[in-house]
């Protein structure tokens, strides 16, 4: 679903959105995205807030006996609670963070280094693209565009386009391709036509695991960004961008 919602949000981007809707929603294409967006968001929320509904399993009689007990007995040591409680669970995450074990953090360093990558993407991406565009097209001056960032954000939005079908393909697939974390432990057999049978034996062996697909991912973004500064043309800033969406 939030590939879905990408997938949306960066078509909508790719449109001029001031010859649709005049300036009723803004004077530009980022002030008219953003209050659609905005309103996009209030009504997933509010269709959510509708929709879902929580089962209360305890009494609401009984709740209130056994909070009125425990705030009776802890009266008395609410003040001091108060202030040592922001001060013990900071010093619980430092003293968490510090003792992970080693494969643990091992992870958590990747994924931090990783997303020092991913933050600039995610956010200047879209204008990197439309700097390509306009710096190394010949035909394409800058001076003769009316509304320049629009432009730019229109052209980089349709690489992110593209970036969030192959992100909704591979949410789609992968989990058919990437061996499960508990195919060790299944209680049976399974048992395949005979027809495909000897192919999905052969394609079971080449399954990667989580770990390994992983790492290829994050392979693939580094050598992605890695061939950034070299890119000269709009086709080859694209391409970079969707090879991200893997």
């Amino acid at each position: 679903m939030v590939a879905v919602g990408h997938l949306f949000g960066y078509g909508l981007g790719t449109i001029d959105l001031l010859r649709v809707f005049g300036t009723s929603l803004g004077d530009s294409q980022f002030k008219q995205l953003t209050l659609i967006a905005a309103f996009a968001l209030l009504f997933a929320v509010s269709v959510t807030s509708w929709a879902v509904e929580e089962r209360v399993l305890v009494s609401t009689k009984y709740v209130t006996l056994f909070w009125n007990l425990i705030n009776s007995r802890l009266n008395l040591r609410r003040d001091a609670d108060a202030r040592s409680g922001a001060v013990t669970m900071i010093s619980k995450i430092l003293r968490t963070t510090w003792h992970l074990p080693d494969r643990i953090r091992a992870i958590c360093w990747v994924q931090f280094w990783a997303w020092i990558g991913w933050f600039p993407f995610l956010f200047y991406s879209t204008t990197w693209v439309g700097e390509v565009y306009f710096r190394y097209s010949k035909h394409v001056n800058v001076e003769d565009s009316k509304d320049t960032l629009g432009d730019i954000g229109r052209v980089g939005s349709l690489s992110l386009v593209v970036f969030s079908i192959i992100t909704f393909a591979g949410s789609v697939l992968l989990p058919w391709i990437v061996q499960s974390p508990d195919t060790e432990k299944r209680a049976f057999t399974p048992r395949p036509p005979r027809g495909i049978a000897p192919i999905l034996t052969v394609l079971n062996q080449y399954k990667p695991d989580l770990m390994t697909a992983w790492m290829i991912s994050h392979m693939i973004f580094a050598g992605s960004m890695a061939l950034a500064p070299f890119v000269r043309s709009l086709k080859m800033a694209t391409i970079l961008v969707s090879i991200c969406g893997m």
